[in-house]
């Protein structure tokens, strides 16, 4: 395919590496194209991602990558399917998340998120994807990893081609080369020079400081950081279009790999399992007392609300992680599994299940207790999200030990998809905010806590003043203490107009 897509190019429309001993690749004009927007792009996520703010900008940002990607692997003859225009328009919906919001924890997990979604995008198109992949971890394995850094340093090599084949680049080249050479010997007559005149000394230790100053080196470290960065998305896209070379998933492999995991007897499976699952029983009805005041609205004795809830919470966190483990465990090394899990392991699997989501709507009702009491935070905020995520994964779960063809990766993704979609676009501390208000004017918050919310990110800020509990003198006084670097979103942008 390559062959034939090169065959049409001439000298004018396409640049075509020569091959010697180093193996130079054959490159087109849009890989030379997109070879210098991802230096480019990459220095500005480093810029405007990694050290400075986020909002406008980085949305701009994200937006342009996806839209070079498309374009890229379109001029590469790429098949875009209705499910990877899906996939396109999802990135595109999730760019704006830095817009809207000042909330810096959901901006940095939007980041993650655009990253290993926009891998995996570019990685489906390549495939001529029309649905998630059956075996979604190891097709984004090879998304994320193998396929990026196959390819990771073809981008110096056709960049090395390219300035060897420009005129201008070799002038420029010469150019440089000379300007290197005077340089010691033209700090040795400004030395000389400065010595001989304060005035000149002052020009030149200005002029010294303008160039050399902090900004120049956090431009420098910026630069060092984005080459990497610029070889790993280069590869990414050069990989994804070049794919002769590659392995491609093979769901004969795959479902091979899973078998060779099954290594336990399901009888010593059964055996390990039994003992927890008697544990849980016994546990439940030690302390049905315990759990069942939570929906009751009532404390056990010797409890605070907050001793009460919090304890619920971790309880949840460190068993639902075992119970995950645990029964991914089961599924992945039982020797009787997949199509042929018997019903001992299906039984096995459900009851832990079962307990777990037992745990979860527990640990909610005390969860629930608690903001009533006290209100919402940002932790409770987020550990309500976080659980109830993971009581609809465990509900899947469940429902696969029934439906052995149900497409679990897939299922999965799109609730994960869901909810990270409520979360980011919920604006998290702008809700916070509204209903703390909210339960102090009703009487049922005896205090109104507006430091925490000052301290807040400019959601709750905004907030909180549109509902008049915090004064413009307030927040000015508060602002004045922060980094005058703020975040260009629409939250911070109205806040800056109330304020002016």
């Amino acid at each position: 395919m390559e062959n034939n897509m090169l065959s049409g190019f001439n000298e004018s429309n396409a640049f075509v590496a020569q091959h010697d001993e180093t193996e130079k690749p054959e490159y087109t004009r849009a890989d030379a194209v997109i070879s210098v927007f991802a230096m480019i792009a990459a220095f500005c996520f480093v810029r405007y991602v990694l050290f400075h703010v986020m909002g406008f900008v980085t949305t701009g940002l994200f937006i342009a990558v996806i839209s070079a990607a498309i374009i890229y692997l379109k001029k590469k003859e790429c098949e875009f399917s209705r499910f990877n225009k899906l996939l396109a328009a999802v990135l595109y919906i999730f760019s704006t998340v830095f817009s809207i919001t000042a909330n810096t924890l959901i901006k940095d997990l939007d980041v993650v998120f655009l990253i290993g979604a926009g891998a995996y995008f570019v990685y489906s198109v390549g495939a001529s994807n029309r649905n998630i992949d059956r075996f979604l971890p190891y097709a984004m394995c090879k998304a994320v990893f193998e396929y990026p850094f196959s390819h990771f340093g073809t981008q110096g090599k056709i960049t090395s081609d390219m300035l060897s084949n420009s005129k201008k680049a070799s002038n420029a080249r010469y150019i440089f080369i000379g300007l290197l050479i005077t340089v010691p010997l033209t700090a040795v007559v400004a030395a000389l020079l400065m010595s001989a005149d304060d005035g000149l000394e002052r020009m030149l230790n200005g002029i010294f400081n303008n160039i050399f100053g902090n900004g120049f080196w956090d431009t420098a470290l910026q630069l060092i950081i984005a080459l990497p960065c610029s070889m790993y998305l280069f590869g990414l896209l050069y990989s994804n279009a070049h794919r002769n070379a590659l392995n491609a998933l093979d769901e004969q492999a795959c479902t091979q790999k899973m078998y060779n995991m099954r290594f336990l007897s399901n009888l010593i499976v059964y055996t390990a399992v039994t003992p927890i699952c008697v544990l849980y029983v016994l546990f439940f009805i030690s302390q049905a007392g315990y759990f069942l005041s939570a929906f009751t609205n009532s404390l056990p004795e010797g409890f605070t609300y907050a001793d009460y809830a919090r304890r619920g919470f971790f309880e949840l966190f460190a068993i639902a992680l075992i119970n995950l483990g645990v029964t991914c465990f089961m599924s992945l090394f039982s020797k009787k599994a997949g199509r042929e899990k018997p019903f001992a392991l299906k039984f096995y699997s459900v009851m832990i299940s079962v307990f777990t989501l037992i745990l979860i709507a527990t640990a909610m009702s005390k969860m629930i207790m608690y903001i009533n009491r006290y209100g919402l935070t940002a932790l409770r905020f987020y550990t309500s999200w976080f659980m109830v995520l993971l009581a609809v994964i465990f509900v899947l779960i469940i429902i696969k030990q029934f439906r052995f063809e149900m497409k679990i990766s897939r299922d999965i993704s799109l609730v994960f998809v869901l909810m990270f979609g409520i979360l980011c676009f919920s604006r998290p501390e702008a809700v916070i905010a509204k209903y703390n208000i909210e339960m102090y004017r009703s009487g049922s918050l005896e205090e109104l806590d507006t430091k925490t919310l000052l301290k807040m990110s400019d959601d709750a800020v905004l907030t909180a003043y549109n509902e008049e509990v915090v004064t413009k003198e307030e927040i000015l006084r508060h602002r004045s203490d922060k980094d005058e670097l703020r975040d260009y979103n629409l939250s911070s942008v109205i806040l800056n107009e109330k304020m002016s």
